[in-house]
């Protein structure tokens, strides 16, 4: 066990400093949390703190290549033409300046590569080169059972009990279902531009919307509001929609309903059908991913449905991101009238699209949810502390996180989700009302976050890679006791480490 006994004294000392506590700040509906933090308070906690022009050092794992989880904590210097990396290079500077520390992100991070791969071996042989993993949560979230980052619940014990996760620009429920019993090995929220821009949504080609489908059903956004926008529903508008260029058989050069590219949709669908990975027993999570789970099974039949229906153009391959710049490239063509992906896909792929197009939560299972859940991609940033660094580092590293956290939620994310996100990448004033839903019904839970864990026995990848499968239900069963087993691996690790 890592001996702080210097931490330890000065915490009994300091009885007036707070303890983390697990606070979800959520609603609860159908059994499922969403997040709805109101807590944003200030900085006075921090405020006085001086660490002497220290160094916090970032290793950073970006997604897709795309360069969103760099540019969410580093920008090297003001770019007057870009108001977002103004923002965040500004935000930098008062963080640096309030608190006497020197941001420091690592380049060759800068790059498409997890850091369970590329750094793993390192930081669980005690390497302190860095301060803060910027983990990509699918295949870096193994770091915390391979002991290399720290208990968030033990910073009272290094005096650097700062990070304050029960407050809105933390995203509280997520940090809560990332968490087990009374530790916390990660946070995300604010900080992280692909949290927001990771939510999964369905793009709208308006023109082909407005003269096509629009005498039949009206208007999208009030199907929206009205509660009947689900997956039958869509897939009734797709059929519609498509039209043969003439060689009878379906391609690329037809006018399409959907294209449905890359398959971690299908667990962003997932989510937003109602489907529940985890079970309760006694505060203890169980797999919920097995046979007994029908809305599960229903969804997977359904979805199957969908992607085999005439118009819908399906790629099979569930892991290559090219197949969504081929599927934004055909819409932004304006041939394609659904295509499915996340919100920060506008940014990427549809800033010079010449006609116009809607944004809209993912599907309901059917009428009777009463919910639009939204799941954000499992590619975003989680940030964890080294767990080997020196106490004063970890002091240094825990309020430079919450520093930041602060002045993204009252800096950049103004720019990004409020004028970028809702307004400069969409083209109509409802879109903005539509992503205030998503952000509002923001959906998950500990298995569906740690299922990627190398102990889940690939359950990341089961749906994806089995949505075309009929017989689902019985493969589901040879599997789930695989699951329920790596679960209770995850837990075990968990409740072993003692970082006190």
């Amino acid at each position: 066990m890592k001996k702080r006994i210097l931490a330890l004294f000065l915490a009994l000392i300091c009885l007036a400093a707070s303890v983390l506590m697990f606070s979800s700040c959520a609603n609860t509906d159908e059994g499922k949390n969403v997040d709805n933090n109101i807590n944003t308070e200030n900085l006075d906690h921090i405020a006085n703190l001086d660490f002497g022009g220290a160094d916090v050092n970032f290793i950073i794992a970006d997604a897709d290549g795309d360069d969103y989880h760099y540019r969410s904590i580093y920008i090297k210097e003001e770019d007057a033409d870009d108001t977002l990396n103004s923002k965040i290079y500004e935000r930098n500077i008062k963080v640096q300046t309030l608190l006497n520390v020197n941001i420091v992100a690592n380049d060759d991070a800068h790059k498409d590569t997890s850091l369970k791969e590329w750094f793993g071996a390192t930081l669980q042989a005690c390497d302190q080169s860095y301060d803060v993993i910027a983990a990509r949560q699918y295949d870096d979230i193994q770091l915390a059972l391979d002991g290399c980052i720290l208990d968030l619940n033990t910073l009272d014990q290094y005096g650097a009990d700062y990070i304050k996760w029960d407050r809105e620009y933390w995203a509280t429920s997520y940090i809560d279902s990332l968490s087990f019993g009374d530790k916390t090995f990660w946070l995300t929220g604010d900080l992280c531009l692909r949290y927001t821009g990771g939510y999964y949504a369905i793009f709208v080609n308006s023109s082909m919307y407005d003269d096509i489908l629009r005498p039949t059903y009206g208007d999208i956004y009030d199907i929206v509001r009205s509660g009947n926008w689900t997956l039958d529903m869509l897939t009734e508008m797709v059929q519609q929609c498509y039209k043969d260029d003439g060689n009878d058989k379906l391609d690329v050069e037809d006018q399409l309903g959907l294209m449905y590219p890359i398959n971690d949709n299908t667990n962003g669908l997932a989510i937003s059908s109602g489907v529940i990975f985890t079970r309760y027993d006694d505060g203890i999570p169980k797999n919920n991913v097995n046979a007994g789970n029908t809305t599960l099974i229903n969804f997977m039949n359904k979805l199957r449905t969908l992607i085999n229906t005439t118009g819908v153009y399906f790629y099979p391959d569930p892991c290559d991101v090219n197949h969504y710049i081929d599927a934004f490239t055909h819409f932004a063509a304006g041939n394609v009238c659904f295509v499915s992906g996340r919100l920060n896909m506008a940014e990427l792929y549809l800033r010079d699209m010449e006609t116009d197009y809607y944004v809209i939560p993912c599907p309901k299972y059917d009428t009777q949810q009463e919910t639009y859940y939204t799941a954000v991609h499992d590619g975003i940033n989680i940030y964890g502390i080294n767990y080997h660094i020196e106490d004063e580092r970890i002091a240094s590293a825990a309020a430079t996180l919450e520093a930041m956290a602060y002045y993204s939620y009252k800096d950049v994310r103004p720019v990004y989700y409020d004028s970028f996100l809702k307004f400069k990448y969409t083209r109509d004033d409802n879109a903005a009302e539509m992503i205030d839903l998503m952000h509002d019904s923001v959906y998950t839970d500990f298995v569906y976050i740690w299922q990627f864990s190398k102990d889940m026995n690939d359950l990341g990848f089961f749906l994806r890679r089995n949505l075309e499968n009929p017989n689902i239900t019985s493969v589901i069963k040879k599997r789930s006791a695989s699951w329920d087993l790596g679960l209770e691996q995850i837990l075990a690790k968990i409740e072993s480490f003692d970082q006190g």
